[in-house]
């Protein structure tokens, strides 16, 4: 949102600025011992652009805690056509609990977080 003044009688005005298209990414997780197998799928009705970076967080006491899985991405954006599938295979191992994987999507210019959460 940006506010702009409108010339004559000083009034003030409020402008909806850069507003963050709708997007979502279907999401899969298949966690295998040693490995995480990341299927992402595009539901929406036009091009999505994503990278191969992911975020991975742990639940522990009540909060969720970024970890690190040791793995160096390098930036690569990947294109999915409406109804398109990627899948990533991550080497990692993780202990049984709780966790979340973060992905961003890239829509008209605009970078919308999206989130998944999974159990081991």
């Amino acid at each position: 949102m940006r506010v702009v003044k409108v010339p004559g009688n000083e009034r003030i005005g409020v402008v909806p600025y850069g507003s963050v298209p709708e997007v979502e990414l279907d999401i899969e997780i298949v966690p295998k011992k040693g490995e995480l197998i990341v299927r992402v799928t595009n539901p929406n009705t036009v091009k999505v652009e994503t990278t191969n970076e992911i975020e991975l967080y742990e639940k522990s006491t009540g909060f969720w805690r970024k970890l690190d899985p040791g793995i160096v991405f390098i930036e690569r954006r990947i294109v999915l056509v409406p109804g398109e599938t990627y899948e990533q295979r991550l080497p990692v191992d993780l202990e049984p609990g709780r966790y979340r994987l973060v992905k961003f999507a890239y829509v008209g210019g605009a970078k919308v977080k999206v989130e998944k959460e999974f159990r081991v």
